[in-house]
């Protein structure tokens, strides 16, 4: 029985500092400068403020016996969950990130040193790439497929 006090006090504990990490997140969200500080505080409430309540609502759903046999099924969705947002939360962010920085939207981070930069191409090399792969007039292939109204 002690154990399962102890359980419940760390789970509890997981939840309320979930609403700490929440509220940190939030706080930094209205406070920092640029969108990449930003979507850094975003994805620490997410981590924080999403997937901790969660595993500690599935400790305290582990150890409450008036849910019955249920109680085992819920920890479980919990637990797996609480994973699933540890996986997917940083993924997105990187990729939203990415698609920024490369896509060069907005104003760029003023950084002493940015080792991303030697890994996006030239203007040159994409235009020369282009002009690669333009087709010459005359040369189109015929459609494969017709649509109704269409003249063949």
């Amino acid at each position: 029985m002690i154990i399962e006090e102890a359980v419940f006090v760390i789970g509890s504990i997981a939840i309320l500092l979930g609403a700490i990490y929440d509220l940190i997140a939030a706080i930094g969200l209205l406070r920092f400068p640029d969108f990449y500080m930003r979507t850094h505080a975003a994805t620490v409430g997410t981590i924080g403020g999403a997937a901790l309540p969660v595993f500690g609502a599935g400790l305290v759903a582990l150890v409450y016996h008036p849910l019955g046999s249920q109680r085992f099924f819920m920890a479980g969705i919990a637990f797996t969950v609480g994973i699933l947002i540890l996986i997917i939360a940083p993924t997105g962010s990187h990729s939203l990130v990415s698609a920024v920085y490369f896509g060069k939207v907005g104003k760029k981070p003023k950084l002493v040193v940015d080792q991303l930069e030697e890994d996006l191409p030239k203007r040159s090399d994409v235009a020369e790439l282009v002009r690669e792969h333009e087709e010459l007039p005359g040369e189109e292939e015929e459609p494969k497929f017709f649509f109704r109204g269409m003249k063949r």
